[in-house]
């Protein structure tokens, strides 16, 4: 049976949002009901045409609100320095330091299904080798190159629905500056950091312009730090500014980065749905009508995208539990074009999006990429309180802010066979997903349990309980 009274004071945590500062809009504005959207048609609209995009040889999709038919829409973040400080572009180089292009680090397709009342993140890897409609084969984030004033949401647009066969209907864009403003007109986010990731102290390398490389000497003891993006921070759970919180999506330099890109992706799915747990919480939703205008204002969106369709996607999930927004990553794997380090798609890559065209369950699918443990955001933790009392909330507390899916709850009842003590339980051939639960609770044993069926893992929290600090050892989870 469910306890009823964390139960209560868990809200429903959904929201579709691009790396964090967009998932932090969808729950602001789905909240802030008593704002009258009129006022907001205007704000954050991009003066630029933009026309859904049909993939090559395709019928155009239905026209008509996106309550009444399944729609797609584009994710952006961009790493445009336009509007930093001066201190931070000294620091990370202006937009003429790093080429003069505007690329995005952040692509992203949210497929929306009125009829299954569920939602898909799709992340594209930003070096994913695609073709690119009139200008030939590249890595996918140079479709951006154009930026807002030259294009560059239509082309990207026709250069996801060409390669997946989806339509896409909408875009929504951030870049640096915006994130950070976001992140603090909100008042920061909750986020929890592993401490296998500390990598302090030691000597990190710096890029630099013309692909260069610097060395940076850190001597504090025991950060997880990178100086490409300015993270810098103790592992443990914390309450982020928007500067910490941009630095940390757009890491890609930590220890148990055995694949850059993919645990990129997986920090932001990881961040974004700590920030769907938060954002809907009730203190959180009593400040939402004042944020929606300023939030807005730092986002970019297509004319044809008004306030009112964030509202719905966010209303038409209400009720439900995180478990109806599901993240997937195209697959791939490390290669080479020429001289271009990049990420060839795997074939089981087609799967996702036919599986997604059709309306059927993506099952595994696009949840575990080479030589990379599962996000947070892919993993399903239910949490058994075996006379635990306040710790089992505790855990709970724990595991949303990190970024799991906490869906299933706190439960009351009988742990599985054979398991004696607080521990983290799983099914067969799940343990890569244990593993990950592992690295935030390095003092209790991983189980295997027969029992146990599906990818959910369970956290047994009884009345001798003790949360390990969070500088206790642990290694980088194995993948699966």
């Amino acid at each position: 049976m469910v306890d009823p009274a964390p139960a209560a004071r868990r809200l429903i945590r959904v929201a579709i949002a691009v790396s964090a500062s967009l998932s932090l809009v969808l729950g602001v504005v789905g909240a802030a009901s008593a704002v009258r959207w009129v006022q907001l048609r205007d704000v954050g609209i991009d003066q630029g045409s933009f026309s859904p995009a049909v993939p090559s040889g395709s019928s155009a999709p239905p026209t008509g609100r996106c309550s009444e038919h399944v729609c797609n829409y584009l994710l952006l973040g961009s790493d445009s320095r336009a509007g930093l400080p001066i201190d931070e572009q000294h620091q990370f180089g202006t937009n003429k330091d790093i080429g003069g292009t505007i690329r995005t680090d952040t692509i992203m397709l949210v497929h929306t299904d009125p009829a299954l009342e569920k939602a898909i993140v799709l992340s594209f890897p930003r070096d994913l080798w695609v073709d690119i409609p009139g200008h030939g084969w590249n890595k996918i984030n140079a479709a951006f190159e154009g930026g807002l004033q030259g294009g560059g949401p239509q082309l990207m647009a026709n250069t996801v629905a060409n390669l997946t066969g989806l339509p896409v209907d909408h875009y929504l864009y951030v870049d640096l500056a915006g994130f950070q403003h976001v992140v603090d007109t909100l008042g920061g986010v909750e986020l929890c950091i592993p401490q296998y990731e500390v990598n302090t102290p030691g000597w990190l390398m710096q890029h630099t312009g013309g692909g260069g490389e610097t060395k940076i000497y850190y001597g504090e003891v025991g950060h997880v730090a990178d100086p490409n993006t300015g993270l810098d921070v103790v592992p443990g759970c914390h309450h982020l500014d928007g500067y910490q919180s941009l630095a940390y999506v757009r890491t890609r330099s930590l220890p148990c980065d055995a694949i850059p890109d993919f645990s990129r992706i997986g920090r932001q799915q990881q961040f974004i749905r700590a920030v769907i747990n938060q954002m809907l919480r009730p203190a959180e939703l009593a400040k939402a009508p004042t944020l929606v205008q300023p939030v807005l204002a730092n986002l970019h969106r297509d004319r044809g995208f008004l306030p009112g369709d964030l509202v719905y996607l966010v209303g038409q999930l209400r009720g439900l539990t995180t478990g109806n927004v599901e993240f997937r990553t195209v697959p791939g794997s490390a290669g080479m074009e020429g001289t271009q380090s990049v990420v060839l798609m795997d074939p089981a890559a087609r799967q996702i999006f036919a599986a997604i065209r059709d309306g059927k369950q993506l099952g595994s699918l696009g949840t575990q990429l080479v030589n990379t443990p599962p996000s947070e955001a892919n993993t399903t933790v239910e949490v058994i309180d075996h006379g635990a009392g306040t710790a089992a909330d505790d855990v709970e507390t724990l595991l949303a802010n990190s970024g799991f899916d906490v869906s299933p709850g706190i439960v009351n009842g009988p742990v599985p066979a054979g398991v004696t003590r607080s521990a983290i339980v799983f099914a067969p051939g799940q343990d890569a997903y244990a593993n990950v639960v592992g690295g935030y609770f390095p003092s209790l044993p991983l189980i295997q349990s027969s029992k146990l069926q599906g990818p959910t893992v369970e956290v047994v929290v009884t009345a001798t309980y003790h949360a390990a600090p969070p500088t206790s050892a642990s290694t980088c989870p194995a993948p699966g």
